[in-house]
């Protein structure tokens, strides 16, 4: 399992200061101490560096804690000695998603404090009888909330355990949801465009870039063109005369693409379309962030108003029979 964004982008951004003043990597790595990054692992890697293994191959061998694409884009620019760029990139990208997660959790946060209100004071309402007053039923109450609380922990958890693995369940469920798919679409976009910018950011050949970057996206529809894309640069072709693949792309990508390719300025544009990708992503997270616990809450709200009229129709009733 990686780590958080946060000390990714904080160990990230200390081991670009040290190579930019002239540490060895081997060095560099036992110099750098970030909280949750495993101290054995980082002595490892300077190890195999120092027996003369490639930077590439020590950093494969963090790979349990790092995650699969940053792996894949620090080994390419290391290949080309592009290592410290590489590493800021990534430290900024970490801190931006570090931000946008927090927001979100924040955004979520009432509407789940409402929802378990909602939840525990359920069983409660439904003790009070205005025949026998109320009365306290520990096996119920506790009944109630394994019926309810507790699936809603499970499949929470049950995400946040996937969402943390990178498991591609995570995009197959969002996919299937509406209000998600918009956001899906819109981070493979930014990943892929990062992913190709950073490449070629780093010096790695186009071809190669490409490839790379269609083998870490999320989408397979992209992974279809990035490997077309290739195939087509190996062959000596322009990637912007390639019309038939650029129809996987929104016609924005495809044109800021070609701008980019005349005027030298690609990884440029590259990154703007990721920062660009990446604020729809976030826009469409948010309002997702929104629209499924404001739907459990009215859930629960219906739960509540129900209680609320059973309540009261047991007191005129009760009202009634005493009237009679």
């Amino acid at each position: 399992m990686s780590l958080s964004h946060r000390r990714l982008s904080i160990w990230y951004q200390q081991l670009a200061q040290q190579l930019e003043a002239g540490v060895p990597l081997a060095e560099a790595l036992r110099a750098v101490r970030v909280g949750g990054v495993p101290s054995l692992a980082t002595e490892r890697m300077a190890q195999q560096i120092e027996a003369g293994g490639s930077a590439a191959d020590a950093l494969r061998a963090g790979a349990a804690w790092l995650p699969a694409a940053d792996v894949i884009f620090l080994s390419a620019s290391a290949e080309v000695g592009r290592l410290p760029r590489t590493l800021q990139n990534l430290a900024a990208r970490h801190e931006h998603l570090r931000t946008v997660t927090l927001r979100v959790i924040l955004a979520c946060l009432y509407p789940a404090a409402v929802v378990h209100l909602g939840l525990l004071l359920w069983p409660v309402m439904r003790m009070v009888d205005w025949e026998k007053g109320f009365v306290w039923d520990g096996f119920a109450y506790a009944r109630t909330l394994a019926c309810t609380l507790l699936p809603l922990w499970f499949v929470c958890g049950g995400l946040w355990v996937l969402v943390r693995r990178q498991s591609p369940l995570v995009g197959l469920l969002a996919q299937a949801l509406p209000g998600l798919r918009g956001y899906v679409r819109a981070q493979a976009l930014a990943d892929f465009a990062f992913a190709l910018g950073n490449l070629l950011d780093a010096g790695v050949a186009i071809g190669r870039a490409w490839g790379t970057a269609g083998a870490v996206a999320n989408s397979a529809r992209l992974k279809h063109a990035a490997g077309a894309m290739e195939q087509a640069i190996l062959r000596g072709e322009e990637p912007g005369a390639q019309r038939r693949v650029w129809t996987c792309f929104p016609e924005e990508f495809a044109a800021l693409y070609r701008t980019g390719e005349k005027t030298g300025r690609l990884e440029e544009n590259l990154f703007r379309l990721a920062s660009e990708y990446q604020e729809r992503a976030k826009r469409s997270l948010a309002l997702a962030s929104m629209l499924y616990p404001s739907l459990l809450f009215l859930g629960v709200a219906g739960m509540v108003a129900y209680a609320v009229i059973s309540f009261y129709s047991g007191y005129l009733n009760m009202i009634s029979k005493m009237a009679e």
